[in-house]
């Protein structure tokens, strides 16, 4: 899991969370996965989910309200999730018809906040709502079925159990790395329409990286949950998969 500015991102493989090391997390060639947004803050906040740096909420975004959380499992499709994320190996064909990119690998979160003051909501339009911040798409959300739009500022979309995005897209370079994530088994999540407040201008950014091998070149075999146990193969001590070192003879654990 990572944590940042009052918002948590996790990855899920059969409803388990993934540890992450420093960021990275190892997860075997095959599975497939999906995506938790939690919001700590006591407002809503609109996240744009990128993976391998491309958009995988169709152009839309998702709200997830204060103190809830989405799971996003899959490619969207307008409103729906079509297909389950699945993390696969880029092999010497794959290199050859896509090329290697520098953001593969990579899960990049961008989230908001809305405003916190008073507002006036007014009758729903479907036009933008001047000056915004960083005109681009709206969002969607899933905590209403219906369009709103607020003053000095606003969002439409649609989501699901609270659901929408933001705009800019940043540069955050990532090494390229040897696995990418591509559609995966059909599955169903729908999302409806919903709105929020006014959104803070800046946004903040949550990266994760996806590996199939670890730093010793070993291929990853098992993903490693926040249960995982690793066992010291100098003195045999199991320790939880977030320590770094064996706490009876100081082993690093890989």
């Amino acid at each position: 899991m990572a944590y940042m500015n009052k918002f948590i991102v996790a990855v899920k493989h059969n409803g388990k969370i993934l540890r992450d090391t420093d960021d990275v997390i190892y997860l075997p060639f095959g599975a497939e996965y999906s995506v938790l947004l939690k919001n700590k803050n006591s407002v809503k906040a609109v996240v744009k989910v990128e993976i391998d740096g491309a958009d995988v909420v169709d152009g839309h975004g998702i709200i997830v309200p204060a103190n809830d959380s989405v799971e996003l499992k899959g490619f969207m499709k307008g409103m729906n999730v079509t297909n389950r994320f699945k993390f696969i190996k880029k092999t010497d064909q794959i290199r050859e018809y896509r090329g290697d990119r520098i953001d593969d690998g990579m899960i990049r979160i961008e989230f908001r906040f809305e405003k916190s003051f008073n507002y006036q909501v007014y009758t729903p339009v479907l036009t933008k709502i001047s000056p915004w911040p960083n005109p681009g798409p709206w969002y969607w959300d899933t905590t209403t079925t219906t369009y709103s739009d607020a003053v000095g500022g606003g969002t439409r979309g649609l989501s699901s159990g609270g659901s929408v995005f933001c705009c800019n897209v940043c540069d955050s370079p990532a090494p390229v790395d040897d696995g990418i994530t591509v559609k995966g088994s059909k599955t169903h999540q729908g999302f409806t329409y919903g709105h929020t407040d006014v959104l803070e201008e800046s946004a903040s950014v949550i990266i994760l990286r996806l590996r199939g091998h670890r730093t010793t070149g070993i291929k990853v075999i098992k993903p490693v949950t926040t249960k995982t146990k690793f066992t010291c193969f100098t003195c045999g001590k199991k320790s939880k998969s977030f320590a770094k070192f064996c706490s009876r003879c100081g082993t690093y654990l890989e």
